[in-house]
């Protein structure tokens, strides 16, 4: 059963924020095979019978994960049989910011100097530039032959955003659907968010609390500005991604003709 939000949602009980882009467009007519490319929130939590699921029903082979070390050995993946697995975090090499949600719900240090909103703007702003695993994300997309691929963080919104508004980019997508599938994680992960607020005997006041709940949305003002600092950078996406990732007009037809029908 899909959810009404989004007909590619995939139906896990124990997942967060997983869904299939199969079926989005891109701006010369042509859709994303379904099946093949997914994002999501980590699989820590996912059962035995939901593990095969993910093998059997959905035959999903590669799993990307952005997490930092200590995070995904803190809350490991549950694998299914044959999953390739990639650790590669994406956090951007900084020590004002970071990606890694339930440190800051937890430890403050970071919003003392800075607005939340602002925090997340300036995460967003560093995210797309230097980033080691997006390059393993578009080596995946190029060399892999067209097989199936999650990438996920945490939660799946940040660093999984602003990897899922690549391989949007990549495919040929216009802005408005790839922010249309970002804010889609908004709704998703309400009521994770309330979850992750109640399992945590933080005592914080009002302001503290809706300070918190800024981190963890999906605003659009967070995803606008990566492709503001892209343009900044590059002027356009299609020079970023020949000039950050090395994918030539011709490298993206290849992945196109991979994963759009």
């Amino acid at each position: 059963m899909m959810s009404a939000l989004s007909p590619h949602i995939v139906p896990i009980k124990n997942g967060i924020n997983f869904r299939d882009l199969g079926g989005i467009k891109t701006k010369d007519g042509r859709k994303i095979r379904p099946g093949l490319l997914f994002r999501s929130g980590d699989f820590s939590s996912i059962t035995p019978s939901e593990q095969d699921f993910i093998a059997k029903q959905l035959n999903l082979t590669h799993v990307l994960d952005y997490r930092d070390k200590t995070e995904s050995q803190l809350k490991p993946d549950n694998l299914w049989h044959q999953a390739q697995y990639y650790n590669v975090p994406a956090n951007p090499l900084s020590d004002d910011v970071t990606a890694t949600l339930t440190k800051e719900l937890i430890n403050a240090n970071a919003l003392k100097k800075q607005a939340p909103v602002d925090f997340m703007i300036k995460l967003y702003q560093l995210l797309p530039f230097n980033n080691p695993a997006y390059h393993t994300l578009t080596n995946l997309l190029l060399n892999n032959n067209g097989q199936s691929i999650v990438q996920h963080c945490a939660i799946g919104k940040d660093r999984t955003g602003v990897g899922v508004a690549l391989t949007l980019f990549i495919l040929g997508a216009d802005e408005q659907t790839v922010m249309n599938d970002y804010l889609l994680s908004d709704q998703l992960l309400g009521p994770y968010r309330e979850k992750i607020f109640a399992s945590h005997n933080i005592p914080l006041v009002p302001e503290e609390l809706e300070q918190r709940k800024q981190i963890f949305a999906a605003k659009e003002i967070y995803l606008q500005s990566a492709i503001d600092a892209i343009k900044d950078r590059h002027q356009t996406i299609n020079q970023w991604l020949e000039n950050e990732y090395q994918l030539t007009d011709q490298k993206r037809h290849i992945i196109q003709n991979y994963y759009l029908v």
